[in-house]
C-alpha cells in the first residue's frame, strides 16, 4: 500500500497540471450542471404548453403536476448525463500512465523495482478514480444546486439530493470509473497508442445517449431501483476486471521484449 501511495502521489501531481483532463471536465461540467438546466427552466412555460410535452409528461411521470414532472423529468436525464464524466476521466489518465511511461523509457526502471504488480496498478488506479470522483461529485452538488434554486420557488421544498442522486453520485459513478480504468490500463499495457486506450471511454457514452434516448421517448423512467440494480451488477464486475488487468499486465514482457516504436 505504501508503494501504491508514492505512485499516486508522484502521478497526481502531473494530472492536475494537465488541462487536457481539466479543460473537458469543466467545460461538460458547465453544460450539464449549469447550462442545460438553466436553458430548459427559461423555456418551461414553453415546454409545458407544448401538447407532445405535456403528453409525455403524463406518460411516464403521471399523478405528477406538470412542473413537478418536468423537474423530475429533466433531474433524470441530467443526472445520466452526468456519467460521461466519470467515464471520460479514467479514459484520458489511465493511458497515458503506462503508455506514455513506456515511450519515455520511464516505465522499465519501476519495474526494475520491487514494486508489485498490484500495487503498480493500484497507485495508477487511484491516480485517475480520485480526480474521477472529486469532480463528478462537485457535478453532481453543482447540479443539485442548479435545480434546487430553479424548482425550490414553486415546489416550495429542495428536490435534490434524493435517493437517485445518491446512488448515482456514490455507487454507480465510482463502479464506471473503476471498471474504465481497469480497461484502459489493460489495453495501454499491451499498446503503445494512447488514443486506442483512450478511446474506450467512448463505450460508455453510448449506452448513456441510449438510456437518455429511451426516456426521452417514453420506454421507461429510470428510477431508484434500476440505478441500484445497474450499480451491483458493474460492482460484480469489478473484481473480474481487477484481475483481468493483473493478469495482463506482464511486467516480465515489458522488461525483457518491448520494442518502442
Amino acid at each position: 500500500m505504501k508503494n501504491a501511495l508514492i505512485i499516486f502521489k508522484k502521478e497526481i501531481k502531473e494530472v492536475i497540471r494537465s488541462k487536457s483532463v481539466w479543460v473537458p471536465s469543466i467545460i461538460l461540467s458547465l453544460i450539464f450542471a449549469v447550462i442545460m438546466p438553466v436553458v430548459l427552466s427559461v423555456g418551461s412555460g414553453s415546454l409545458l404548453k407544448n401538447p407532445d410535452t405535456a403528453k409525455l409528461l403524463s406518460k411516464i411521470l403521471a399523478g405528477y403536476d406538470p412542473f413537478t414532472a418536468l423537474v423530475m423529468f429533466l433531474s433524470k436525464q441530467l443526472l445520466i448525463f452526468l456519467l460521461l464524466v466519470p467515464a471520460m476521466i479514467p479514459s484520458l489518465i489511465a493511458p497515458t500512465s503506462i503508455t506514455l511511461e513506456k515511450e519515455s523509457r520511464t516505465l522499465e526502471p519501476l519495474l526494475a523495482t520491487p514494486v508489485k504488480t498490484s500495487e503498480l496498478l493500484l497507485g495508477k488506479t487511484l491516480t485517475s478514480i480520485i480526480p474521477a470522483f472529486v469532480i463528478s461529485t462537485f457535478n453532481f452538488i453543482l447540479l443539485s444546486v442548479t435545480i434546487d434554486i430553479i424548482s425550490f420557488p414553486k415546489l416550495g421544498y429542495i428536490f435534490l439530493p434524493n435517493t437517485e442522486w445518491l446512488i448515482t453520485a456514490f455507487i454507480l459513478s465510482p463502479a464506471i470509473s473503476f471498471i474504465i480504468t481497469m480497461v484502459s490500463l489493460t489495453i495501454s499495457s499491451r499498446t503503445t497508442d494512447v488514443k486506442s486506450a483512450q478511446g474506450i471511454g467512448s463505450a460508455v457514452i453510448l449506452p448513456i445517449y441510449a438510456i437518455v434516448g429511451m426516456q426521452i421517448v417514453g420506454l421507461f423512467v429510470l428510477n431508484s431501483v434500476y440505478l441500484l440494480i445497474a450499480s451491483l451488477v458493474l460492482i460484480a464486475l469489478c473484481p473480474i476486471f481487477l484481475k483481468l488487468a493483473i493478469r495482463v499486465f506482464d511486467r516480465e514482457n515489458i522488461l525483457t521484449k518491448w520494442k518502442y516504436k
